[in-house]
């Protein structure tokens, strides 16, 4: 049978899963998937590989992977197949067939990550797996007037935990640092080429600081000049964050 390179497009509710990366018998996503690919199309040497390995509790409504694969399922009807055998807290939402070179990590130009704070004195419930709960006022004026000092191209090294890789270069582009209020819930929207370990809770962390007022919006440039963690603000919990969409040079999924 002819190998197809497919290009998957998945969504996931991260709270049940240990992070997105296969590790041994742990539920992650990449074993769940795989596994279900694997009793679908009988073939037991499959590789998932993803654009991004998201930690435990992190959502993806984009996350894009590849896998080559014999299976004859024509691609508008593979998200029907594999779903029947996927579990609730993880979908297929499109694939398509991909040259045989695309890669789903190596290929990526750009990501939109979400992270969402649940603004109320009563800790949430329905939003619970979904948003982090912050209680007390923010000023919100104060983390919109400290966005444009971390847009563009810096050096994020105090916006990263540590991940024992010191030759890893820590600079990076973010092209939109945006907050979107409705209700209770505030979103901060970060779009950027690339992303640190823990980059977006980090910015999410040091950002609530500022609305907290216990930093200014004019601290910020000091504190990417002195590439210290411990000045920044604290690494936000995972269950706020979602990963939205991946961007490649071409559309590979036409919008779906």
């Amino acid at each position: 049978m002819e190998i197809r390179r497919l290009a998957l497009l998945i969504e996931y509710d991260g709270a049940a899963f240990h992070g997105f990366q296969e590790q041994g018998n742990i539920r992650t996503v990449q074993k769940v998937l795989t596994d279900a690919l694997t009793e679908l199309t009988g073939e037991s040497d499959l590789e998932v590989y993803s654009s991004s390995r998201t930690d435990q509790g992190v959502h993806a409504r984009g996350l894009v992977c590849h896998v080559d694969t014999a299976c004859p399922v024509p691609v508008e009807r593979l998200p029907m197949a594999l779903n029947s055998h996927l579990p609730d807290d993880l979908a297929l939402i499109k694939a398509v067939e991909c040259q045989p070179d695309f890669h789903a990590r190596h290929d990526a130009t750009g990501k939109i990550y979400t992270y969402r704070y649940y603004l109320a004195s009563a800790r949430p419930v329905v939003w619970r797996n979904l948003a982090a709960h912050v209680f007390g006022g923010l000023d919100i004026a104060a983390m919109r007037r400290a966005i444009p000092y971390l847009t563009g191209t810096h050096d994020f090294h105090a916006f990263m935990d540590s991940n024992n890789n010191p030759r890893r270069s820590t600079i990076r582009t973010l092209e939109q640092l945006e907050l979107q209020i409705d209700g209770q819930m505030l979103t901060l929207v970060v779009r950027g080429n690339g992303f640190l370990y823990h980059m977006v809770r980090i910015l999410a962390g040091t950002l609530l600081y500022v609305g907290q007022g216990r930093l200014q919006p004019e601290d910020l440039p000091g504190i990417l000049i002195a590439r210290d963690r411990r000045k920044a603000g604290k690494t936000m919990p995972p269950q706020g964050l979602c990963l939205e969409q991946v961007f490649y040079p071409t559309n590979l999924f036409n919008g779906g």
